[in-house]
């Protein structure tokens, strides 16, 4: 029951993304297809003094972010869930690696040192790299198995979206063909897990 609520929200929030990129195109068109009273943080910005290719870069990657954005954090909730439902409320602990936990946990306490700033994620995996993920997966893959076709499947996807993932989070511009790219691989990541 869990996991069929699971995929339906995964699956509505991949259609909100869908629709969301539809708008954003019919308005690139000039065709204005929403109503808004208040101004966006990108809106806000790009009235500053900033040269226009950058903004229209920034919009242009903005969207592949969302994907980024959902995917990344839709992972770490299938992990947390299978494992926790397999393995109890300690399965942080049973089932990570050591290597893993560590590194979570010091980028935690580096971040506590800031007080006055948001915390990252309640869960210790919210602390965890891209990377990291495939690695927990492959590491527990008894718990897996049922997903997806073999660890090489899991493998391949992360390392090709890991580069693209790293030149978005560090403000590059990815080409449309490497676009495209995350979003077959998004797309086949969501029909695979359901």
């Amino acid at each position: 029951m869990r996991d069929h609520q699971h995929s339906k929200l995964r699956r509505f929030v991949f259609d909100a993304l869908l629709l969301e990129d539809s708008f954003s195109g019919l308005e690139r068109e000039g065709i204005a297809v929403r109503v808004t009273t208040e101004s966006s943080i990108a809106e806000r910005v790009s009235k500053l003094d900033y040269d226009p290719q950058i903004i229209a870069d920034a919009k242009k990657m903005a969207s592949v972010f969302v994907s980024f954005f959902c995917l990344e954090n839709s992972v770490r909730d299938l992990i947390e869930e299978r494992l926790r439902d397999r393995h109890g409320i300690d399965w942080w602990e049973k089932k990570v690696s050591a290597k893993i936990r560590e590194a979570a946990g010091n980028l935690k306490q580096k971040e506590e040192i800031n007080r006055y700033h948001a915390n990252r994620s309640a869960s210790l995996i919210g602390y965890t790299t891209f990377g990291q993920l495939a690695l927990i997966i492959i590491g527990n893959w008894e718990d897996f198995t049922d997903l997806f076709p073999d660890q090489a499947w899991v493998n391949s996807r992360f390392r090709d979206l890991e580069v693209s993932r790293n030149i978005i989070m560090h403000t590059g511009v990815l080409p449309p063909t490497e676009i495209d790219r995350v979003e077959s691989i998004s797309r086949d990541w969501v029909r695979q897990v359901g």
